[in-house]
Order: C-alpha cells, then structure tokens, then sequence
C-alpha cells in the first residue's frame, strides 16, 4: 500500500512539474457561428464582391477582438459563383449541408433569384438568407419572404426616386439600356411602374449581356437609345458593362443625365470609367446620377461611417483570409459597397446577439424580431419584423465629381413599393 501510494505521489510531482514548464491549459473554445457567402468573385463583380467581403470582415474582425457572441467567434466562408445562377445554387447547398447559420449577402439578382428556391426546399432545416445584396422584389414578396431579411431598400425604390429626380428636372421622355437577366427586368419593371404612375411610358430600351465587360462595343445599344431621343437614361447592370454603356453614349453624342442604381457600384463604377474615359480625352462622370441605399461612408457626422473607416484600416490580414481569386494589389480606402457589407454585419451581429443559442438556426426568425429597433450608427432605428423583411426605406441620391461620390439628397421612399 505504502508503495503504491509512493508511486501515486511521484506521478503527482511529475505532472506539476510539467504544468510549471508548459504553456497555460486553456478551455477549449466554443464553437464558432459559421455564415457562408456566395459572391461573384470573378466576371464582372469582381471589385463588388471583393468590396462586400471586406466591408463585412471589417465588423466581423472587430466583434471577434471585442469577444464575439458570448465567446463564440464569427466565421465568414466565402465561395466563388462568378456571378451565374448554378454556382450560386451549388455554393449555397454546400453552405447549408456544412452546418453554417445562415447564408448571408449573397451578391446579385441573377443569382438570388435562383437561391430563393433552395431556401424554400431547405425551410424544414430554418434556412434563411439574411441581407442579400440586391434589390430583387421577389425576396420581399411571398412566397419567399419568409426565408429571407433584408437591409437595403429595393430596386423599385430606387427607380422611383431616380424618375422623380428626373420629372422635377422636367426630364420625362426616358429611356432604358439593361442587363438581359433578372435583375435587368427587375429594373425595367420597375421603371414601367415609375413612368405609369405619371402616366408616361419609357420612349425606348436597349439591352446587354450579363457577362458584358468594359471594352464590350456598346454602340449599338447607343444608337438604339438615341433612336427614341430621350431627355434621361436609365442603366441597369453591373459596373463593367455600365461603364461601356456610358462610354459609347457619350461617344454618339448622348450627353442626357444618366441614372444608375446601386449594383453599378458607386465608387467602383467611377474608377472603370476614368479608366475607359482616359485613352480617349474623354470625362465620362458628368451627368451622373447615382442611387445609393445606403449613406455616403465618408460622412464624418455619421457614427456608422467613422466606425466602418476605422475598422477596415483596422483589418488585419489574419482575421481575414483571402477572397477566391486574391486580394487585388491596390485596395480603395473605402466604398459604398464595403459599406453596405459592414452595414449587413452589424445587423446580423444585433441578431446574433438576440439568440439564447447563436448556433441554433430555428432561433433566428425570433431573434430577428426581437433584436429591433437596432441602433447600428444610422441615426435611426432599424427592425425586420415589417412584411417586407426590410430594415431601410431611404434611397440616397448622389452626383459624381473628381472621381467621387457626391450627396445629393436623402429620399424616403414607401414601404410597399
């Protein structure tokens, strides 16, 4: 007996000694809250995509330092769909059958629309996508309402305050140059329905190609659109083929005011435009009207806009892996699309916050509700609980000057719109 106890004893000096030497033991961590985003991180949302991911890690990045949910860090998986309906449709299954929460700011209408559906065959397992980066009506309407929460007002909101910005400029024989695809039509839908309920009807329309690029010729679709001889022009597409859209307008001598929504991409659209303006003598942000759904990121005024400045020159590059594709060499200081990004995490981290369990998909519905009136650094409260699942109703206008945006005016636009 006595011999064993000996033995016991010298065991027990012997572990001490190695506790002594060792590192500190640590409780395991608790499981992470995985989200996953699909994103055209090639073609031509590239920059978008990149812009989105980063302003979103940059909220992300800071909660994780500040102790993230109850000590649960936040992780962003990101996927590649190049901006096309079936990687989007494989990249969200995926996500799904990995176990993460919730799908979060998928990045376009072509691929939305097709992901809605798999949240409806997936919503016995509470799949939800939370702030998809579009304004496609048909995330805010049945059947799919229910599987989906929304930030950013919807195309139809922004259209309507881009024709009203063109009627009170007496500008009212308007026409349209639009991406062939869903989110084209969601824009000539809602132009239709802008122009209808001033008893007008668009005077002509053009359209592109979703994969369009910068150097794509687009002087037919110009001539098409000087055919009609209107006062102002709506462009609906993706920053690239937006870009040539304006180039060859300008070119043919079209020099009318040219709205834009926010998926041309603000910022990002300005930069592809000097690009396309410079080897030709050419300034192709004059005339310019953008519509934004959110406000300008440089506002020092603005709560939410100092912290998402401070936070993505904060962004370590540990605490956010590479996008598919890489980072670009060059990074912008800031954009209107990584601000919507940061916009979208601070909300989802409101709802996260509201969960007994942020790991337990069939809480969220519940959390979303209650986790309004949300203060994210918007000067106003922000809920979900609305038919619509949409937190923001206000479209900001901006013009362009010295390759910026500049604010034109805040318009508050109707809920059922």
């Amino acid at each position: 007996m006595a011999g064993r106890l000996r033995v016991f004893v010298c065991f027990a000096l012997w572990g001490l000694a190695l506790c002594a030497t060792a590192p500190p033991c640590r409780a395991a961590e608790p499981e992470p809250i995985r989200l996953g985003l699909t994103a055209g991180f090639t073609g031509p949302t590239q920059a978008m995509a990149v812009e989105l991911y980063r302003g979103a890690q940059a909220a992300f990045a800071r909660r994780n330092r500040d102790g993230g949910i109850d000590g649960r860090r936040i992780e962003l998986l990101v996927a590649d769909d190049h901006y096309e309906p079936d990687p989007a449709i494989r990249n969200s299954v995926r996500f799904l059958d990995q176990g993460v929460l919730a799908l979060f700011s998928a990045l376009g209408s072509p691929t939305v629309s097709r992901e809605l559906p798999v949240l409806r065959v997936r919503a016995g397992e509470h799949a939800r996508l939370f702030f998809p980066v579009t304004g496609l009506e048909a995330a805010r309407q049945p059947p799919y309402v229910g599987y989906v929460y929304n930030l950013r007002a919807s195309y139809f909101q922004e259209i309507e305050a881009l024709v009203e910005a063109f009627f009170r400029r007496g500008l009212n024989r308007i026409a349209i140059c639009h991406q062939a695809d869903a989110f084209g039509r969601s824009g000539w839908d809602g132009a239709g329905r802008a122009l209808a309920r001033r008893g007008r009807d668009l005077c002509g329309e053009a359209t592109f190609s979703r994969s369009a690029a910068a150097g794509d010729d687009m002087t037919p679709q110009a001539r098409i659109l000087a055919a009609c001889r209107p006062d102002a022009v709506l462009v609906i597409g993706a920053s690239p083929a937006c870009a040539a859209v304006i180039r060859d307008m300008r070119r043919q001598g079209l020099h009318m005011p040219i709205g834009l929504v926010s998926f041309a991409g603000g910022e990002i659209l300005l930069r592809v435009l000097a690009a396309q303006g410079a080897p030709l003598g050419l300034t192709l942000d004059d005339g310019l009207i953008f519509s934004q759904v959110t406000p300008s990121w440089r506002d020092a005024d603005l709560p939410a806009a100092r912290d998402y400045r401070r936070d993505l020159a904060a962004l370590g590059a540990t605490e956010a892996a590479p996008p598919p594709n890489g980072w670009p060499k060059a990074m912008p200081e800031g954009s209107a699309t990584g601000f919507e990004g940061y916009l979208n995490a601070r909300l989802l981290l409101a709802v996260l916050a509201a969960m007994p369990d942020p790991t337990d998909r069939r809480q969220l519905d519940a959390a979303s509700r209650a986790a309004g009136p949300a203060d994210i650094g918007l000067d106003q409260p922000l809920s979900l609980d609305g038919r619509h699942h949409q937190a923001l109703h206000t479209i900001y206008l901006f013009t362009a000057a010295n390759g910026a945006l500049v604010p034109l005016e805040a318009v508050a636009a109707a809920a059922g719109d």
